[in-house]
């Protein structure tokens, strides 16, 4: 038995595997479309929600970042003005000896 002669392969004519190709042909188109439609239809709204934590997350973070900016500045100008407190009791407190004398 030949593998392979001028009018067959695998012992199947040309036309049938010209039949088989287009079958598998058709299957595949099927499935190509029966997939994207699937995804389309159960994957889209949760891409969209996604989408929308995604946009959320930014924003949350970008206003995490503000709030630590503004922290960070408050807490400066908080220890600033305890060091002028601070320098205010000493004054008052020399200012009070001052007078004691």
């Amino acid at each position: 038995m030949n593998w392979i002669t001028p009018h067959s392969f695998f012992s199947l004519e040309w036309d049938e595997w010209a039949s088989i190709i287009a079958i598998l042909g058709a299957i595949i188109i099927i499935l190509r479309w029966l997939l994207t439609r699937a995804d389309k239809e159960l994957f889209d709204p949760i891409r969209h929600q996604l989408q929308g934590v995604n946009e959320s997350l930014r924003e949350f973070y970008n206003r995490q970042s503000e709030v630590e900016i503004r922290l960070e500045e408050d807490d400066k100008e908080f220890i600033h003005h305890d060091e002028r407190l601070k320098d205010h009791e000493r004054r008052i407190t020399s200012l009070e000896e001052e007078h004691r004398k």
